[in-house]
């Protein structure tokens, strides 16, 4: 890296000189404390001492409080942590990090890794240095955050220190976040502080706070607890005035300043009706150039005596330094199975990080032990919120087996890779994502982490299996199981209770889930988005990418598959079209509805299931499901037959343009994604043989009336405007039919007769793409928006206007003219997934990077091109800033995307070249701002007002590049489908996409396939594998565990042996390339 600031250590972590003068920017560790561990939540910034913000399972229990990004950078330096030095020769104080000019003679550096933060502070004034490390206590049954705080003496004589280190507000436990900050002030008289004679303070409200008549008494609460590399506890200070005095803005300790430690830990502290703090005083001689430690883990449980009772072991420095390196390993632990060796450090570093960041929104899929199969599980998952995303509200269950929320479109993308790093999971993301996908096609916000309960029929099972394992605490176990529960509930409670059971807590669990079933838990949320639907394509295709031979079973033979079943209804025509202000738009497009609820006896975010008449859950297929889909999606094309409408007052992946349902908005992207399923579902009918299709009787009635209105309209019987009009009122039609469920009753259909209508329905599409690149000019727009050029108001029989529940007149559209709104990058992007011609993708790329969505001045490409001539009516990007948030800046996950829509559609000369300015770790990081391994949301591009922001990431990680990338890393590394079924035979070959400067000097790169097997790539001359004259696979050496090799002379391994490379029976292949 050119810019000294900022480097790579050869511990390979990220370095920022002077980061307290460096452009801000905020991050996080990661939040996971392992299987068996408790996770808590830290946010950090490169100001004051980094940590600003931390606490448990949401925002509503924080231990210090969460403020925004802007806000922490202004106050860190004051409410975070803070170090007050007494030279006592000198009786003078001094406070390492405080803000202060730049001076060359103090010395700040910042280091980031994976699963801690350190910064230190040399000052050669003082001839002092302080480190600090931060991490979360792993595999631990409570949760913590380390500091650990190291002070040298420089000097070559002895120093007599009295040292003052904490911080100076803990809002104990029961203070939610948002209302300390509205009513701060009245919350003190609920705080206490307790168990400080026992010297581990222990900080809660007394009783619940809320304005409600059940009041309840709060036990769980936060800890604090430190002591000395000599091992001797310290009483920490809760008392802020002890140490500020009257200086309640806490500048200046001026108490510290005036009085010695001996004297002020003599005084009385008050430990209620105030804010607490949390000092850690000791007094020290520190010999000449040596080093004093404090440790101090602060912390929840949910019983202090968690913490008394292991006192004795975990204020040990061993404990400290065994878990610092723990929490290092089980990071570099999960990271490995994306373990990358080219030849740039970097590239490989930022694969590990891109994984990682990936699976904290998606989760890390383990397999818990059934009896079975076993039951795949998401562990670490939560949705992306942090100081830069304040309006996202998080959550980590703070249990073993943790997982967390998290949005439908989020949590999908961010497994699409999943198989490819774990063959085990199978289908079960499939399973899952499919089966939230609505009869309407639409599917809910919210997606929680799966529970569990007891399977019907084995109740008396599960009273057998307590009697014979359990001699304690039976009833609250047994009370358990009737409900739902996760493993995390099991294994905690069994250990924080010390239940007595005669095998090991993992083997209990075991027994647990043979009794049990899996639910998939999930909440409508706030809304129904066009393009969620979208991203479940990626999951069925990765699928199959591993298991091409299971393509028949896969999707016809089980037949578990569900519709979720939302009590919100997605209003027809005449009851949301309105006239607003003279003109016509679509307003309240939805319905809760009580009706259906009351009817059915569900709630709005409960998890429903389409049930038929008999009120039994409605069951069938992969294939009906995804015919299902095709049609629903089909029939909501707009009046031009282009895009997707957004019909249900949500758009599309671009959440800022959230006034397009208004104007009639549609999507082009999701025409391109819905083209792709109408042509996977006609190859798989190609590949299959003697299957019938057994439909839901409404589906099938759907299904050949869309069939009937097609034919009218390609014998030239109807207009486009009539055929918008028929097929939206079948839509609409269908949709009031399955309102409170299903019949049940099943038509049979042929394979025949549905590839005759999808071949239909992939010419009708294919009509209106063409439509749509000639309205954009030889470039594939993103967003229409149309305009009822005829209308009539509707008018009741007394002639009165007919208003409708939005409040406004209803309207019949006679007429529509279309709007394109300005490029933007995502319908281009996702053309290319569909394009199988690559002079084509070449023609769209050229003129993409010809046009304003290429930021020729920092080489890369934005979400859109100007917005100025558009209206504010197209949503809240219009109102934003010029190259911030989705306002055409480089939004990194469209940019990826984009990127991957390049290597994917054969274009890889041109993916390599934008590789290098559009990927994150070849980034200059003084342009960045940030660690170069991580990646941003958005970075500014640079018609943003302000110069300063140009190029600079915002916005820490959380977000769909990270599947991005992996999608990338994957089609590098292996190719397009590894897996292949050739003559009844399942073939693996390995087809990397790779520059030859990726390659090692020996011309070696290695990389962890199927996350068991080491793949050693040799090319000698370290040629590209792709072009002219790309190197071919000449043989293959595979290892299995015994050491023994096997040479295979063939392009592609075969039969057993591509069955033993994906079972995990080879430890090692070696491909020769020539």
């Amino acid at each position: 890296m050119a810019d000294k600031k900022y480097s790579f250590d050869h511990n390979k972590r990220f370095v920022i000189e002077d980061y307290d003068k460096a452009k801000t920017f905020s991050s996080f560790l990661p939040g996971i404390a392992g299987v068996k561990g408790i996770p808590m939540w830290t946010f950090y910034v490169n100001r004051g001492q980094g940590i600003c913000s931390f606490g448990v399972k949401d925002k509503n229990s924080p231990i210090m409080e969460f403020s925004p990004a802007n806000i922490t950078y202004k106050n860190v330096s004051v409410s975070g942590f803070r170090t007050f030095i007494k030279l006592k020769n000198e009786n003078r104080v001094i406070e390492p990090f405080s803000p202060s000019p730049l001076n060359t003679k103090i010395k700040r550096t910042m280091y980031v890794s994976a699963n801690q933060l350190t910064i230190e502070e040399v000052n050669e004034v003082e001839n002092l240095k302080v480190t600090v490390d931060y991490f979360n206590v792993p595999e631990a049954n409570f949760a913590g955050l380390v500091r650990k705080v190291e002070i040298t003496n420089m000097t070559g004589e002895d120093r007599e220190v009295e040292v003052i280190d904490g911080m100076p507000e803990i809002l104990p436990y029961g203070v939610e976040n948002a209302a300390y900050k509205e009513v701060g002030n009245l919350l003190r008289s609920w705080m206490e502080v307790y168990n400080l004679d026992n010297q581990i303070p222990y900080y809660r409200v007394r009783s619940s706070i809320g304005d409600e008549a059940e009041v309840s008494e709060v036990t769980s609460g936060h800890f604090y607890l430190s002591f000395t590399d000599e091992g001797k506890r310290v009483t920490p200070i809760v008392d802020a005035e002890l140490i500020f005095g009257d200086d309640q803005s806490l500048q200046n300790p001026e108490y510290f300043m005036n009085y010695s430690l001996e004297e002020i830990t003599e005084l009385p502290q008050v430990t209620a009706n105030k804010v607490p703090c949390g000092f850690t005083p000791t007094s020290r001689t520190i010999r000449a150039n040596e080093t004093i430690t404090i440790n101090t883990i602060i912390g929840h449980v949910s019983d202090i005596e968690q913490i008394h009772n292991q006192i004795e072991k975990i204020t040990q420095m061993t404990y400290i330094n065994e878990k610092q390196k723990l929490a290092n390993e089980l990071i570099r632990d999960l990271t490995n199975t994306i373990e990358t060796s080219t030849s740039s450090v970097i590239f490989d570093e930022y694969s590990r990080q891109s994984y990682l960041d990936n699976l904290l929104r998606g989760g890390y899929p383990v397999i818990l032990e059934n009896g079975g199969d076993g039951f795949v599980y998401h562990l670490f998952s939560r949705k992306h919120g942090d100081l830069e995303r304040d309006y996202n509200f998080f959550s980590i269950a703070p249990e073993y087996y943790s997982q967390g929320n998290g949005n439908f479109r989020d949590a999908n993308q961010n497994r699409r890779n999943d198989i490819y790093f774990n063959p085990k999971v199978g289908s079960f993301n499939v399973k899952m994502f499919m089966s939230l996908i609505q009869a309407d096609g639409y599917n809910p916000l919210s997606v929680e982490g799966c529970s569990f309960s007891t399977k019907n029929g084995n109740e008396a099972e599960v009273t057998k299996l307590i009697e014979r394992y359990v001699k304690s605490n039976k009833s609250e176990i047994a009370q358990m199981l009737q409900s739902k529960f996760t493993p995390g509930k099991i294994v905690n409670f069994l250990s924080n209770e010390n239940v007595q059971v005669t095998i090991s807590e993992d083997e209990f669990l075991t027994e647990v889930l043979k009794l049990s079933e899996q639910n998939i838990e999930a909440g409508f949320g706030e809304g129904f988005w066009i393009d969620h639907w979208t991203y479940n394509l990626d999951l069925v295709e990765s699928y199959l990418d591993i298991y091409p031979e299971k393509l028949e079973d896969f999707l016809f033979q089980d037949k578990s598959y569900r519709f979720f079943d939302s009590p919100v209804y997605v209003l027809p025509r005449s009851e949301k079209y309105v006239l607003s202000k003279g003109k016509v738009r679509q307003y309240g497009s939805i319905l809760e509805d009580e009706e259906k609820m009351q009817k059915l006896g569900i709630s709005l975010n409960d998890t429903n299931w389409l049930k038929d008449r008999l009120g039994n859950i409605y069951e069938t297929n992969l294939f009906v499901k995804l015919l299902s889909l095709s049609l629903n999606k089909f029939a909501t094309l707009d009046p031009f037959g282009m895009g997707i409408e957004m019909e249900a007052n949500k758009p599309g992946w671009n959440d800022a343009m959230n006034g397009l349902p208004g104007i009639f908005g549609s999507g082009m992207s999701e025409t391109f994604e819905l083209k792709r399923i109408v042509k996977f579902i006609l190859s798989a009918i190609d590949q299959v043989k003697n299957q019938t299709v057994d439909l839901p009787g409404e589906i099938h009635t759907f299904m050949n009336k869309i069939n009937e209105i097609i034919n009218e309209f390609s014998n030239g019987k109807i207009s486009d405007f009539d055929y918008w009009d028929a097929i939206s009122y079948a839509r609409e039609s269908y949709r009031e039919h399955i309102r409170f469920g299903i019949d049940g009753r099943e038509e049979q259909a042929t394979l025949s007769e549905i590839k005759d209508l999808l071949e239909k329905l992939l010419w009708k599409l294919n009509i209106g793409i063409e439509k749509a690149k000639e309205l954009g000019n030889g470039l594939y727009p993103t967003y229409f928006s149309y305009e009822a050029v005829k209308y009539e108001v509707v008018n009741d029989e007394h002639g009165n206007q007919v208003i409708s529940h939005y409040g406004l007149p209803k309207v019949k559209i006679k007429e529509f003219n279309a709007t394109v709104l300005p490029y933007f990058l995502e319908g281009p992007a996702r053309f290319f997934k569909t394009s199988q011609d690559i002079e084509s993708a070449r023609e769209q790329y050229k003129a993409i990077k010809e046009s304003d969505l290429y930021d020729k001045k920092i080489s890369m490409y934005k979400t859109s091109v100007s917005l100025e001539s558009q209206s504010f009516e197209i949503g809240r990007i219009k109102a934003f800033t010029p190259g911030w948030l989705e306002r055409e800046s480089v939004f990194l996950h469209m940019s990826y995307k984009y990127l991957l829509s390049l290597l994917k559609s054969g274009l890889h000369d041109e993916f390599f070249h934008e590789m290098k300015t559009s990927l994150v770790p070849f980034i200059d990081p003084d342009m960045y701002g940030r660690s170069v391994l991580e990646n941003s949301s958005f970075i500014a591009s640079s018609v943003n007002p302000d110069p300063s922001t140009h190029g600079r990431g915002y916005v820490a990680r959380l977000s769909g590049s990270t599947a991005e990338f992996l999608s990338m890393w994957t089609y590098m590394m292996i190719g397009k489908q590894p897996f292949k079924v050739e003559d009844g035979l399942l073939t693996l070959s390995f087809a990397p996409i790779l520059p030859g400067w990726l390659f090692n000097e020996d011309g070696m790169l290695t990389f962890k396939f199927l996350g068991h097997t080491k793949v050693v790539y040799h090319n000698e001359k370290r040629t590209n594998t792709y072009g002219i004259g790309e190197p071919k696979v000449n043989f293959y050496i595979l290892h299995d565990h015994d050491g023994c090799k096997k040479k295979v002379e063939d392009h592609k391994i075969r039969g057993e042996d591509a069955y033993g490379v994906r079972n995990g029976s080879y430890i090692k292949v070696e491909v020769f390339l020539h």
